[in-house]
């Protein structure tokens, strides 16, 4: 729709130089390391504007992909803009297709959502064993806006993927998901940090993570609700399943709240498939290999539910389907229509 921006951070600041001076660098603390290396390493980056009271039709898409012949190391910047009353949906993906050189992707992200704005983004990592992935997620909600993430890890090396978001009016609601499929000697980590500042605002943590082989998971969750924040709802869940006595998952959900008129919980559990389950299974003559796939894939369900953008649903059911049996998904180099 016209007046909406998706493009080059370098080029937008050439053309319209006022966006980037009131947005760029107002929420990514300046004074932490990792934000300051990326400000002063990072080329270019992307930036995703849409003006007051528009709404994008159909999803936008972003696609970060390492094809270099030599080991590189990419320091990436996302800002994305919603004024009041806008509306997007955002599909990111992450591939590698030389497989055999060695990759860093560092990544932050900052988004800013004004008051009664909507938006999603789904981040799907399909790299490389060589492949490392540091991304940071800066957020900040006005009053009455919504914002939904959904992060899922099919295959990588290592991936530590970190949270933070601010809910700064009255009556926000956000809502995190993720799911890892750890295999070989993959290591995954998802760090949450939810700050509910105001009043009457909801927030919802789910991640999920089947590790098989030697591969390593780890999840931090925190809510932290202010003094002024009353009747604040905030829940975070991390179940886990440990498919080999080799893989590890370490996690620890936190609450720090200073009001007492909240609705607050957390909750994690690490086991592994069930064994009544698997059992009835096999005794209706289903091999014990395809029974723990279809175990596993059941488990993923609620986190692919959370994913709203038209089509991408059934999208990651099937590549988790064939992730599960072994084979890698066809979403690499996002050739795919659907994709």
């Amino acid at each position: 729709p016209e007046g909406v921006i998706f493009g080059s951070l370098k080029r937008i600041a050439e053309e319209k130089p006022s966006l980037i001076e009131k947005y760029y660098n107002t929420v990514a603390p300046a004074e932490n390391p990792s934000v300051a290396l990326n400000t002063l390493l990072a080329q270019d980056g992307v930036m995703i504007y849409v003006p007051k009271g528009v709404r994008v039709e159909r999803p936008l898409q972003l696609v970060n992909v390492f094809s270099s012949p030599v080991p590189l190391a990419a320091f990436r910047r996302i800002l994305i803009v919603l004024e009041e009353g806008a509306e997007l949906q955002l599909l990111v993906c992450d591939h590698t297709q030389n497989r055999d050189k060695s990759y860093l992707a560092a990544q932050v992200s900052e988004v800013i959502l004004g008051e009664g704005s909507r938006l999603e983004v789904c981040s799907i990592e399909e790299s490389s064993e060589k492949t490392s992935r540091y991304s940071r997620l800066f957020v900040r909600q006005e009053s009455g806006s919504h914002f939904s993430f959904n992060s899922t890890t099919l295959t990588c090396g290592t991936t530590r993927n970190d949270f933070s978001v601010s809910l700064l009016g009255e009556h926000c609601e956000t809502m995190l998901a993720g799911m890892v499929i750890g295999s070989g000697k993959m290591h995954v980590d998802n760090d949450s940090d939810i700050r509910h500042m105001a009043p009457r605002c909801h927030s919802n943590q789910l991640f999920k993570y089947v590790l098989d082989e030697e591969s390593k998971g780890a999840f931090e969750g925190s809510i932290f609700v202010a003094p002024g924040a009353r009747f604040t709802e905030a829940y975070q869940s991390n179940r886990n399943i440990l498919a080999s006595t080799t893989a590890k998952m370490h996690c620890k959900p936190q609450l720090e709240i200073y009001n007492d008129d909240v609705k607050c919980s957390h909750g994690a559990t690490t086991g592994q498939l069930d064994t009544d389950a698997l059992f009835y299974m096999r005794s209706r003559g289903i091999p014990e290999s395809e029974a723990r796939t279809m175990l596993m894939q059941a488990f993923m369900v609620d986190v692919i539910d959370t994913v709203h953008i038209s089509g991408l649903r059934e999208r990651l059911l099937h590549l988790v389907d064939r992730r599960f049996s072994g084979t890698l998904g066809d979403c690499a180099g996002c050739r795919s229509k659907e994709c």
